[in-house]
């Protein structure tokens, strides 16, 4: 337990010495949890901005209330982004051993990798959270891409711009360095590749899931 926790801890501080660990003793448990419940509580706390984009939504539909509940929001963003550790793995197991990179990473190494991973993502959303009351109102907030306020590009890209594309962009902000510098270095450390290497799958990882919550945001919030 106490190995786990300072995974925790250095997966902050010192990332490579977290992946360096995982790497002979993948423990992913205690982060697994962490994760799903920093991931509930998040949506709690994001839900007065979440449910006025709703609410503003249905009103622009038909003046009727908005069928989707913010409970089963928060239930399906959790369950996606689970899924996406778990799909991601076996992939990333297969390149692998298909490629022959590290004999002995197995599945169990990269899905341990990958769930510390999605922390960063977590603090990230955590991040946007505590900056959101500070800078918007919920009265203020009438679609998806004003709870996003983090810097980002999509700051950059004016009002006339399509709002999904908005969405995308708002994913490009100052904290991305710092997720893809942890995909690099777990990479890295992990399969024992050259930064070079490890830095290219970081960002094609990045950008999949950039994608992949992008479209969730404007199927759940269509502009």
């Amino acid at each position: 337990m106490n190995e786990s926790w300072q995974n925790l801890i250095d997966l902050v501080v010192k990332p490579s010495a977290t992946f360096e660990r995982l790497r002979y003793n993948p423990k992913w448990l205690l982060a697994f949890v962490i994760f799903c419940l920093f991931s509930v509580v998040l949506g709690w706390t994001h839900a007065p901005y979440s449910q006025k984009v709703l609410y503003q939504q249905a009103s622009y539909q038909d003046g009727s209330s908005n069928s989707i509940s913010l409970v089963s929001l928060i239930i399906t963003a959790l369950v996606i982004a689970v899924l996406w550790d778990i799909i991601l793995s076996p992939i990333l197991a297969v390149a692998a051993k298909t490629t022959k990179i590290n004999k002995e990473l197995k599945l169990k190494h990269i899905y341990a990798g990958a769930v510390h991973t999605s922390l960063i993502r977590v603090l990230i959303f955590l991040a946007n959270i505590g900056l959101l009351p500070i800078i918007r109102s919920v009265e203020s907030v009438e679609k998806a891409i004003d709870i996003r306020v983090l810097p980002g590009l999509h700051h950059l890209a004016g009002s006339n711009i399509n709002p999904n594309l908005l969405i995308f962009l708002s994913y490009i902000n100052i904290l991305s360095i710092w997720f893809i510098f942890i995909i690099t270095v777990a990479i890295a450390t992990m399969a024992d590749v050259k930064r070079t290497t490890a830095f290219s799958l970081a960002i094609c990882i990045w950008i999949m899931r950039v994608i992949a919550e992008t479209l969730f945001v404007i199927t759940f919030f269509p502009n």
